[in-house]
């Protein structure tokens, strides 16, 4: 054995615990990586904008800070907000896939992190939208523009989804403004992108915002779908990069810390003192090894 290979395993032997837990972290990252099927399989949550509270974040909605993962779109197909709306199918506290795609298609754009709302099928021949999939839907869950009553064809003016998200939000589509991209796509949204506006909640969906993505969503441009969240993690590279928003939620941060402790300090700790023990001729390990020995 060389005296290199002889001090790697000195170091190993050493800090056994805390080489274990990093370990399993590889494993870990290389099981997402085949699972997600692309690269990378997480993706960095860098605003507000999908959680459900303006100051704390919550397990199982997608907050500043978290890693999201995510499955290829070449491997799953999206199912918007009015598709689950009737099966009751929730993702990350509402109906519908979140889904992460790149504004117009381009890569030097950073990619957006919302929900699929509804989903548009441009009808060339009458120059208008067809949304088949709100035939599913009760009649008082949505409207056309005040046309005729399950009216979703041949639509030109607009659409309204009624009641959505954790603010009961109206979420009103100017259909009009979007007939110029004669382009089938799916209309997104944030689940934090709302607005007051005369008592009512509004959603600001991304096609009505120019700093977002004017256009529907194409099939195309979407990246993929997400799967799991991880919560506080993406803090880290956040800071590194100065990135962090002002209005990072506190009990992410106290979350991110909790979370070093235990990944990081608590196996550090769990070596020192077993070195520290060994020195004095203390076996740590000996208790556990006669259990086993017994089993």
């Amino acid at each position: 054995m060389s005296e290199l290979s002889g001090k790697i395993k000195g170091v190993i032997v050493r800090y056994k615990v805390l080489v274990g837990g990093l370990l399993t972290v590889a494993i870990l990252l290389l099981a997402m990586l085949v699972y997600a099927g692309m690269w990378p399989p997480v993706y960095v949550v860098e605003s507000a904008s999908m959680q459900h509270s303006d100051t704390e974040s919550a397990l199982g909605t997608i907050d500043t800070g978290d890693l999201v993962l995510v499955r290829s779109s070449d491997d799953v197909s999206v199912r918007t907000y009015v598709d689950c709306f009737l099966e009751g199918d929730r993702s990350f506290g509402d109906f519908g896939d979140v889904i992460i795609y790149e504004r117009y298609g381009r890569e030097e754009y950073t990619p957006v992190i919302h929900r699929a709302m509804l989903r548009l099928e441009f009808n060339e021949s009458s120059g208008s939208f067809d949304l088949p999939s709100l035939a599913r839907l009760p009649s008082a869950k949505w409207g056309n523009g005040g046309l005729e009553e399950g009216r979703w064809w041949n639509l030109t003016g607009s659409v309204e989804i009624y009641d959505v998200g954790y603010r009961s939000a109206l979420l009103h589509v100017d259909l009009s403004s979007l007939l110029k991209y004669a382009h089938d796509g799916l209309i997104t949204m944030g689940d934090h992108n709302v607005v007051r506006s005369d008592g009512q909640w509004l959603g600001v969906y991304d096609q009505s915002a120019a700093t977002i993505c004017l256009e529907p969503v194409m099939d195309g441009w979407v990246i993929g779908v997400a799967k799991a969240e991880i919560p506080w993690i993406g803090l880290i590279n956040l800071w590194v990069n100065g990135n962090m928003p002002a209005n990072t939620p506190e009990n992410s941060k106290a979350g991110l810390v909790a979370v070093i402790v235990l990944v990081i300090a608590v196996p550090l700790a769990l070596d020192l003192t077993g070195m520290f023990l060994e020195r004095r001729g203390i076996d740590p390990w000996a208790w556990l090894r006669g259990r086993l020995r017994r089993k």
